[in-house]
């Protein structure tokens, strides 16, 4: 006696899709956000943001000296960036759900961790840098603490100026096992990173991971304060969708136009770690 089975029927046995997509993975943003951001519309392909430079006061000695300092500014030049994908009609109307609408957070996802690695790739300005071909020690932390306090003078508040660093994440646990980080009695917490993972704020400093941290030879890593980057934006992401009738598909473009700079080199120091 003879059963039906799964190779006996396979002509009736159907193949079901889900609706539902699983995207994939991007670094976390670890830059945007945190850096100063202008925006600017209308004429002109550059935005110029003027920088006063430091007039020193002394003892009154019979005549007063006038000072005339030559100011500078920070130049930021825009400049387009996109993803873009182009569907064929066939393909459009046989999918189990929109690939417009697939696409199109797709697309944003590309272009926000863009802006992110031009973010980062920021630290080659910087005049400050403490490692080298080595992992996390909490030494070099308080170190490029140090820097940024000494060298960023009155812009540096601790306690009271954001400051955020970012580091590679193969560096998570070597960040995680410094013991003045990772107890919740050193940090007054009732759950410290010891148990949930998570840093946030150590040494006054909000401690993130991403994999928008350029890689050099070394991982370069950076603490920073929000005005030490700058971003322009002269057109914030867009998406353009068009049908193309000679090829009977849908063109979809995201797109973006901004630039990015060094505002104030006091404010940000290269933290050099091992990158694997």
């Amino acid at each position: 006696m003879a059963n039906v089975t799964t190779t006996t029927a396979a002509a009736i046995l159907p193949e079901i899709w889900e609706a539902e997509v699983e995207f994939a993975a991007h670094n976390h943003r670890g830059f945007s956000g945190r850096i100063m951001e202008f925006q600017f519309t209308g004429p002109g392909d550059v935005l110029h943001i003027p920088k006063i430079g430091a007039i020193s006061a002394a003892a009154f000695s019979g005549t007063v000296s006038y000072t005339a300092n030559t100011e500078t500014s920070v130049d930021i030049t825009p400049d387009v960036s996109y993803a873009a994908v182009q569907i064929d009609r066939k393909a459009d109307v046989r999918s189990v759900t929109s690939l417009g609408n697939v696409y199109q957070v797709e697309l944003g996802q590309s272009l926000a961790q863009y802006e992110d690695e031009q973010i980062a790739g920021l630290y080659a300005g910087l005049s400050n840098s403490v490692g080298g071909s080595s992992d996390f020690s909490e030494a070099n932390y308080l170190l490029a603490i140090r820097n940024l306090i000494q060298f960023g003078k009155n812009k540096v508040m601790m306690g009271m100026t954001p400051i955020w660093g970012v580091f590679h994440p193969v560096q998570w646990d070597h960040v995680l096992v410094v013991s003045n980080i990772n107890s919740a009695l050193v940090r007054g917490e009732m759950n410290g990173p010891a148990k949930t993972g998570s840093i946030d704020l150590a040494y006054g400093v909000n401690i993130s991971f991403s994999s928008s941290v350029q890689v050099s030879t070394t991982a370069r890593n950076m603490i920073y304060t929000s005005r030490a980057f700058a971003i322009a934006r002269k057109q914030t992401p867009t998406i353009d969708v068009e049908f193309d009738a000679d090829t009977l598909s849908t063109k979809i473009v995201a797109s973006q136009d901004f630039g990015v700079a060094e505002m104030n080199d006091q404010l940000g120091v290269e933290y050099q770690t091992n990158a694997s």
